[in-house]
């Protein structure tokens, strides 16, 4: 490895050394090792997956029809006591202005 590479990648320096020492890795490289390694072998997943469910694996076409689902985001938190008042505030404003149509259509 040269100089720039090893300024480039500096995390795979450290595997590198942690292999050799036989240290354990910190839980951020090893989540990041497990992120390239799953990037790098995903199509060979999936295509096990598939085969899997193919021969009638019940866990294994539960998991691909999982990942055939779309994704759908939960609101990130709950809404505040002032967003709450705001939204009753406007819901009572829009029930005003029906009343005040309805009254004026008669």
């Amino acid at each position: 490895m040269t100089v720039i590479e090893q300024d480039a990648y500096p995390e795979r320096e450290h595997e590198a050394l942690v292999e050799e020492k036989g240290r354990y890795m910190r839980p951020e490289q090893c989540r990041s090792y497990m992120r390239r390694t799953l990037a790098r072998e995903f199509k060979e997943i999936v295509a096990g997956f598939v085969e899997a469910a193919k021969e009638g694996s019940c866990p294994h076409m539960k998991l691909a029809t999982e990942l055939l689902k779309p994704v759908t985001k939960r609101p990130s938190r709950k809404k505040g006591p002032v967003a709450q008042y705001w939204e009753q505030l406007e819901k009572e404003r829009g029930e005003k202005e029906r009343l005040e149509q309805t009254l004026n259509a008669e």
